[in-house]
């Protein structure tokens, strides 16, 4: 009984790699989704389709809350601006675009929301730093630093463009050179050319 259950896969198998090509190329895909090696596929997807229809669709907001929520930064460890959190209901973006929107509905400007969400967050909750006090510094130091770095570069260029004075040691004329030494060079380069 067991070697017969063994044998059907194999069965099956057999008649996808015997198939008759007058049968179409639908009876060669139905086949193959009968085989052990498509069920999984399936499976996942019928799976996946189904774990989509249970979260329901995603938030859908306004510009004017879009365009507030490009002020903020999504909480939820993403680091995406608020109003890009891709994160199908995500924990931090959905009630903070919801409070954006009832603060709307309240009348609240865009610096009166900011202000709000920084009183209760922090700054961290920002997307960009403010242009007041310390915060000025993440804005100009880019700058600082490129003008720095331009003028390290003219300089090198200058010190390595100038020409190198040559030390005393090899400037000296043949006559520093003892008379002792000065003689057997040159009997020397006699003998050499010989």
């Amino acid at each position: 009984m067991q070697s017969q259950r063994m044998s059907e896969p194999k069965a099956k198998d057999r008649r996808l790699k015997e198939r008759n090509p007058e049968q179409g190329l639908s009876a060669f895909f139905f086949g193959c989704l009968q085989t052990h090696v498509f069920r999984p596929l399936v499976f996942v997807v019928v799976v996946s389709v189904a774990a989509m229809s249970v979260d329901g669709p995603a938030q859908i907001v306004g510009p004017e809350v879009m365009k507030v929520s490009e002020r903020f930064v999504c909480q939820c460890g993403c680091s995406e601006q608020l109003s890009v959190c891709a994160m199908l209901n995500c924990g931090s973006a959905t009630p903070l675009r919801s409070e954006i929107a009832e603060l709307l509905k309240q009348g609240k400007t865009e610096k009166e929301i900011t202000s709000i969400f920084v009183g209760k967050y922090g700054k961290v909750i920002l997307a960009a730093p403010t242009t007041q006090g310390f915060d000025l510094t993440a804005w100009t130091m880019p700058f600082v630093m490129f003008v720095l770095g331009l003028a390290l570069i003219y300089y090198l260029i200058r010190l390595w463009s100038r020409p190198r004075a040559v030390s005393a040691m090899g400037s000296g004329s043949t006559a520093e050179v003892p008379q002792d030494y000065q003689q057997r060079i040159e009997s020397e380069l006699k003998d050499l050319d010989l």
